[in-house]
Order: structure tokens, then C-alpha cells, then sequence
């Protein structure tokens, strides 16, 4: 029997006998799995209305709000399942998830804290913590923590990836080279891996090898905007200017209208003393503020710079 076939037949069990309660507890978490979201809280919330100190019922409704969108909610259902049952990491785990996401950072620490005192070797908590760490500027504590993850589970890249970002935070960038390494060894297609090692390589001058990782990143993701960014300003800041120009041709092809490529792209005709496309294309970036990191007024003063000199050298001719 196939999940359809399995959810047709909890719901006419149900039809035929509102009080089979097992038959609706299934089906709720059927639902879930279905994506029937709405349907499995309104079996929770009867079951609930039943089994008002059942914790795993509310367990699987702090699930349920959550794919629904409403994390307060789901909170208030973790909290209840705590409650009742506060020695589950799971219930634990989640209730911590559900903090996070309320924006209670020290309360989700907590939580998480309470999951590693009940199984030391739970590696998705240590990874959490970590990130909190992370977030409060503490890379110390967040490295402990990401190195103790990846000591209960190797295979965690992402535990990995963090890892390294912390090491480059520290300056430690040999660190970070090999734990973005062993990112790619776990997970090859992980373009923001390629993207940071190949921002190591051209920080220490070695260009050839940061193209090369840059040129692997765009192919893992070519929505890798950032990759795309680095690499044209490499093209530019090594001469190359004319294979700087086709990539820019090429990003704005395949993304559209993008100010920072614009102004990349002024510059190098700037440089070439091509004044016409260089006016052109600072003119674009200014018209492009939801895709400038550049200041936007001071682009606009280079402008007025610009064509106030243009002005000034007419009236001499």
C-alpha cells in the first residue's frame, strides 16, 4: 500500500469511527509528510482536545506549526511538550530550533545545552551552539563546538564548512583552506567551498589556482553571484581587461540588469579612455541600487565629476 492508498484508508477508518484515535494519530502525521499541513493540525488539534498531556501530540504539532509558518506557535507547542516530557533530546532540540527562530538566542543556547547534557555525542547540538557562538562574535567557543560536531559525525560538512569560516575570522587561513578542502571531499558540489578557498588563494597572489576554484564554483552554481563578482575583478585587477569585459557580457546576459557589474564594467572602459561607454555604464550601476554594494552617492559624485570635466574641456575647445 502506497502512502495515497494508506491515506485514503486512515480517512474513511476515521469517517466510519471519529474515536479511532490511533487511525487519526497516524493519519495527523501522515498529513505532514504529505504536505497536507492544514489537515494535520486540525487532527492534532482534535487529538489534543482528547489527549491534552499527551507530549508527543504536541510535539508533532510544534512540526506542524512550523511547516506552517508560524513559530510562535510552534514554540508555545514545544515548551507544552517539554513540559511534559522534558528528558527527550528531541522535544528538547526542537523546543531550542524554535527559540532560535524567534529571535531568543540565549534561551535556544540553553536548550541546546540541555540536549548535550542528556546525549554528549549529539552532533547537530554542538553544531548549533556553535553557530550561536558564531553569531555573538565568540569564534573560540564556536570553533570547540564545530570541531566537537564533526567529532561525533565526520561526514557533517556543514559543520566543516563553519568551521573554516571561523578559522578565517581568526586568521588562521591554513585552517580554513583544509577545512574547506574536506567540505569538497564531502560534498563536491558545494560551491561556497570552491568560492572561499578560491578567495584564499587570491589574497595570498596565487591567481591562476583562484580562477581555477572560481571558475568551479560557477560551475557548481551558477547563480554564484559573488563567485562571478571576485572573478571579474580579478580579470580587472590583472590587465586582462577584454576577457573582464566578455565575462561581464555574459553575467548581465544570464542575470539582467546588476549594478556592480556595471560599475565593474565603467571602470575598465575608463580606464581604456573609453569616456562614452564609461558614462554609459556609471550611469547604469546608479540606476541599478538594488544590485549596488557601492555607495550610490558616491557613484553619483563621480558622475557629476565627470561630466562637470566633460563640460569644462568642451568649453575650452
Amino acid at each position: 500500500m502506497n502512502e495515497i492508498q494508506r491515506f485514503e484508508s486512515l480517512k474513511k477508518t476515521i469517517e466510519n469511527d471519529p474515536a479511532n484515535f490511533q487511525a487519526r494519530r497516524e493519519l495527523a502525521v501522515l498529513c505532514m509528510d504529505l504536505g497536507f499541513d492544514q489537515a494535520a493540525m486540525k487532527h492534532l488539534s482534535y487529538l489534543l482536545g482528547v489527549f491534552p498531556n499527551d507530549a508527543n501530540l504536541y510535539f508533532n504539532a510544534g512540526i506542524c506549526w512550523e511547516k506552517l509558518k508560524h513559530p510562535k506557535y510552534a514554540l508555545n507547542a514545544y515548551k507544552k511538550a517539554v513540559e511534559l516530557k522534558g528528558d527527550d533530546p528531541d522535544f528538547l532540540y526542537n523546543l531550542a530550533l524554535a527559540y532560535e527562530a524567534n529571535g531568543m538566542d540565549d534561551e535556544a543556547m540553553l536548550n541546546f545545552k540541555k540536549v548535550i547534557c542528556i546525549n554528549n555525542d549529539d552532533s547537530n547540538a554542538f553544531f548549533s551552539i556553535g553557530v550561536l557562538y558564531a553569531k555573538k562574535g565568540e569564534s573560540q567557543n564556536a570553533i570547540k563546538c564545530f570541531k566537537k560536531a564533526i567529532e561525533n559525525n565526520y561526514g557533517d560538512y556543514f559543520a566543516h564548512f563553519h568551521l573554516a569560516q571561523e578559522y578565517k575570522k581568526e586568521g588562521d587561513t591554513q585552517k580554513a583552506f583544509e577545512e574547506y578542502s574536506k567540505v569538497i571531499e564531502l560534498s563536491p558540489d558545494y560551491s561556497w567551498a570552491y568560492y572561499n578557498i578560491a578567495q584564499i588563494y587570491w589574497e595570498n597572489n596565487d591567481v591562476k589556482n583562484s580562477i581555477l576554484m572560481l571558475r568551479k564554483a560557477i560551475e557548481k552554481n551558477k547563480k554564484d553571484i559573488d563567485a562571478c563578482k571576485l572573478l571579474a575583478k580579478i580579470y580587472i585587477n590583472t590587465g586582462d581587461e577584454k576577457q573582464a569585459l566578455r565575462f561581464i557580457a555574459a553575467v548581465l546576459k544570464q542575470f539582467g540588469s546588476q549594478g556592480d557589474f556595471y560599475y565593474l564594467a565603467a571602470k575598465v572602459y575608463e580606464k581604456a579612455q573609453n569616456y562614452e561607454l564609461y558614462e554609459k555604464n556609471l550611469t547604469k550601476a546608479i540606476k541599478s541600487p538594488s544590485t549596488l554594494t557601492y555607495n550610490v552617492k558616491a557613484l553619483e559624485k563621480e558622475l557629476m565629476l565627470f561630466k562637470r570635466g566633460q563640460k569644462n574641456a568642451a568649453k575650452v575647445d
